[in-house]
């Protein structure tokens, strides 16, 4: 019920109030050649989740894929009078033929993402008194609900509170700790997570340093239903990016196209104990 109140209170807020200015869609292209992996050589615990043996830049064998993937991940930001909106799905395998139950595709066709509503009370309050309270480093702090997506997993939700930080030599920052509650395990987590952007010019040429990481602190417990015999573990997610914007020397429009890395890092990757993974990916960036 609490979840549903301040799912159905946000969106009403977003229909009710006008939209700011500030907006942004972009596309990421990213690729991870998996040199290092050896096919025939896969811890596996059940058959279908693996990790190879040795590998330092490969993905795990899952239900995506094999350790070299192929990602194109759609993203999207607006922010409005009284809070943001932000979407994401990354496409494993975007380019591959439709060929039903073909699961020796090394990239499997799976989808992750997720939808993101904030609504910040300091924002509404500042409308009603008509001026702008200063609280120093913390210029923000606003009601958070994310549902996010996992093709072949369905759909679990997170609802807490997201901090803007006022960092003078960083872009943006913010922090947010949030109750993740996944109905496929018996329990809830506590989660904080973070996420930064650096832009910077070195010489004549633009750069961008980003990236965030989510923790979750105690795990959710023991899994339900059909997932009974598993645990949803503690857990640890980072991906740091670092980007060049290749339109500049060639005379495109500055601040367009990006060509850079991001460099993945999960230690018990989707909720199970002993996953991890560290994985550097060629990255292409397109802001519309």
């Amino acid at each position: 019920m609490i979840r549903n109140a301040l799912f159905v209170a946000t969106l009403l807020a977003v229909f009710l109030s006008p939209l700011n200015a500030q907006a942004g869609v972009w596309f990421e292209l990213l690729r991870a050649p998996c040199l290092t992996g050896n096919g025939d050589d896969i811890k596996q615990d059940n058959g279908v989740i693996g990790r190879y043996r040795g590998a330092i830049d490969c993905f795990n064998k899952d239900f995506n894929g094999d350790g070299a993937r192929t990602v194109l991940s759609i993203k999207a930001f607006q922010a409005w009078e009284y809070g943001t909106m932000f979407l994401y799905y990354d496409i494993t395998g975007p380019f591959n033929s439709v060929i039903a139950n073909d699961l020796n595709l090394n990239e499997r066709g799976g989808f992750f993402g997720g939808i993101t509503l904030t609504l910040s009370p300091k924002r509404i309050a500042e409308k009603i008194a008509g001026r702008q309270f200063q609280w120093g480093l913390l210029s923000d702090v606003s009601l958070k609900y994310e549902a996010e997506h996992v093709s072949k997993l369905g759909m679990l939700s997170y609802y807490g509170l997201q901090w803007d930080l006022a960092v003078p030599v960083l872009d943006f920052m913010n922090v947010t700790t949030v109750i993740r509650d996944d109905v496929a395990y018996e329990g809830v987590d506590f989660q904080v997570g973070a996420a930064f952007q650096k832009s910077f010019t070195f010489l004549t040429q633009d750069f961008i340093l980003a990236g965030f990481f989510q923790t979750g602190l105690f795990g959710e417990g023991k899994g339900k239903g059909t997932n009974s015999m598993n645990e949803g573990n503690q857990f640890f997610l980072a991906q740091p990016q670092f980007l060049w914007d290749f339109g500049k020397p060639i005379h495109f429009t500055p601040g367009k196209l990006y060509a850079g890395f991001e460099w993945q890092v999960a230690w018990n990757r989707y909720l199970i104990e002993g996953k991890t993974e560290n994985v550097l990916q060629g990255m292409i960036r397109w802001n519309i």
